[in-house]
């Protein structure tokens, strides 16, 4: 699945420099448009969840019509707790599925799982990685955002593998890496399709980052899949 061409030597080196990487054409190309196809409109619209922190707390909507309401109203509250401030955030993603569930999602959690993607992070960090602590899909909307936070004692490795297509920099939805003091951006990722990002996690403080607002109106869908490895 992992696409044979990667130079892992010259990935390793840019992770032991910047403790992140950015690795493009990471899957076969088939492999990453039968996930594309999935994420963007294969999969049962009410297999996704909005995710939402507000001033009321973390709330997970699962998306079916008669909850639109509802959901526009708490992403109102989080844009709210955001220009206050606040830690908020919105976004759709997935719950972990049945065990017994074999769609293409789950199949591709199943390979992140797998000796080969260890051994490949292993290789790439040399950071003894020994699984995959947690995972799940993710669609950012128009206005969502993923607020300023450090992802403390998640994992060693943080990941986020991008499926969106055609996306411009412009539309927001872009990862921004921030320094310590959470005002200085340090590095931003933009969204590409097929592109893996790996970053360090230090476990006591984290790596604080966020995710831009998606600006109003855009068509195109931020897909993505990410996680922790530990």
């Amino acid at each position: 699945m992992i696409n044979p061409t990667l130079n892992v030597g010259e990935i390793s080196e840019s992770f032991t420099r910047d403790k992140s990487v950015q690795i493009l054409d990471f899957l076969d190309e088939q492999e990453s448009i039968k996930l594309y196809d999935w994420l963007n409109g294969g999969m049962p619209e009410d297999w996704w969840f909005t995710s939402i922190v507000n001033h009321d707390g973390v709330e997970n909507i699962q998306n079916k019509p008669d909850a639109r309401e509802l959901i526009n109203i708490k992403i109102k509250g989080a844009n709210e707790t955001f220009l206050n401030g606040g830690w908020s955030y919105v976004f759709d993603k997935t719950q972990p599925h049945r065990p017994e569930c074999h769609c293409v999602e789950c199949k591709f959690i199943a390979f992140l799982k797998s000796k080969v993607m260890l051994s490949f992070l292993k290789s790439v960090t040399e950071i003894d990685i020994k699984r995959l602590r947690a995972a799940f899909s993710s669609r950012y909307l128009p206005n969502f955002f993923l607020s300023p936070h450090p992802d403390r004692k998640r994992g060693k490795i943080g990941f986020t593998y991008s499926l969106s297509k055609d996306w411009r920099p412009e539309w927001g939805g872009n990862l921004h890496f921030l320094d310590d003091d959470y005002k200085t951006v340090t590095r931003t990722v933009v969204p590409v399709f097929n592109k893996l990002t790996l970053f360090d996690v230090p476990w006591r403080d984290g790596t604080p980052h966020y995710v831009s607002h998606v600006v109003s109106d855009v068509k195109t869908k931020r897909l993505s899949v990410s996680g922790w490895f530990g």
